[in-house]
């Protein structure tokens, strides 16, 4: 027995040590390869830089052997040496329009004699107004998209436009070249101040202001115009002439003007197709106004009748180109007194139709 004992307590300590050495080896390989199988299964977050860059219309931006000529995000990815993970670079590239100027000038004639000028673009931020010949109206003002001045003589205004003030970006210019304003006060007389068939003449004559000056080189004066119809004159004095085809009214227009401002004056002048005055007052035998005669326009087949108060036929006409001188058809001087008359007559536009009046004249002897 104690043979036996002795070979197997024998064997135990002879297989010990080949497996804790096994045990100890396995353990080391795991805890060394542990950290790698531990990073590879970490999750990886890229870093994100966001890149923001402008440039003009029609230039180009060399981007990581990129040529950029146009709006747009733009990736690029760059490796990075301290991680497995990436470095992402994201453009955000703007173009910009060159500013393309019109300056737009208002003139103010009356109330407010000035000029406003415009000038302006969508994005703008900057403007900066000049002025050659220096114009102080532009202080205060340089900076602004509206300005208002009143040059004294010829003056060119620049409008500098930009998307912002300094460094340039994309910058724009305008000009534009204003005269000083010279307001115009339309006005005119007319002579005679009705048309008749007798006189058909009418004579008119500008008495506006402003506009007998020849300023900067640009012409002043007025235009005429009848019912609307531009006339071949355009003196300071002109001369018309009726026309049948005319309605009851002309409308007498003048257009006046300097070289930067533009006024109107109006006349209607009724034409007296028929028209029939007979005097209310004579005194036969005087120097003047010592007989009733009817002046009329475009009358035809005259008659008119004379009358005391008594109601007795003193005169008669037989056509509007006779004359009363005071005496009656028997031959003896009437009275001074009222007398009644009543004529009747037809006219050149309607012919068919007779047309009749009563009044009363007064005799003084």
């Amino acid at each position: 027995m104690s043979t036996y004992r002795h070979r197997t307590n024998h064997n135990k300590s002879t297989s010990q040590p080949p497996f804790r050495r096994s045990c100890i080896l396995g353990l080391l390989i795991i805890l060394c390869l542990l950290p790698v199988t531990l990073h590879a299964q970490l999750p990886c977050r890229d870093t994100i830089v966001r890149v923001y860059d402008t440039i003009c219309d029609g230039d180009t931006l060399y981007y990581r052997g990129r040529t950029l000529d146009h709006s747009g995000l733009f990736f690029d990815t760059v490796p990075r040496t301290d991680t497995i993970c990436d470095s992402i670079i994201i453009l955000k590239l703007s173009v910009l329009t060159y500013p393309r100027i019109t300056i737009h000038s208002i003139k103010h004639c009356t109330p407010i004699v000035a000029y406003d000028l415009l000038g302006g673009y969508p994005l703008i931020t900057y403007y900066n107004w000049s002025s050659e010949p220096f114009d102080s109206t532009l202080v205060w003002q340089e900076h602004l998209s509206r300005v208002r001045v009143n040059p004294r003589q010829p003056t060119t205004y620049t409008l500098h436009l930009d998307y912002r003030e300094s460094p340039p970006q994309c910058p724009g210019t305008s000009t534009i070249e204003v005269i000083p304003i010279e307001p115009v006060t339309a006005a005119m007389q007319v002579i005679p101040d009705e048309i008749t068939y007798d006189n058909m003449h009418i004579i008119a004559e500008d008495f506006s202001t402003g506009t007998r000056e020849n300023h900067w080189g640009r012409w002043a004066g007025r235009n005429w115009y009848i019912n609307g119809v531009r006339q071949p004159q355009n003196g300071e004095w002109v001369e018309f002439y009726g026309d049948p085809s005319w309605g009851d009214t002309v409308h007498l227009m003048m257009e006046a003007y300097s070289p930067t401002c533009l006024d109107t004056a109006y006349r209607d002048i009724p034409f007296r197709r028929v028209a029939i005055y007979i005097p209310n007052v004579f005194t036969p035998g005087a120097e003047t106004n010592n007989t009733i005669q009817p002046i009329t326009t475009g009358v035809t087949d005259f008659q008119m009748w004379i009358y005391d108060r008594h109601g007795t036929l003193i005169f008669h006409f037989d056509n509007q180109h006779q004359s009363w001188d005071g005496t009656a058809t028997n031959g003896r001087q009437c009275p001074q007194g009222v007398y009644t008359y009543y004529y009747r007559y037809r006219d050149a536009i309607t012919p068919t139709g007779n047309k009749s009046a009563i009044g009363t004249i007064t005799l003084l002897r």
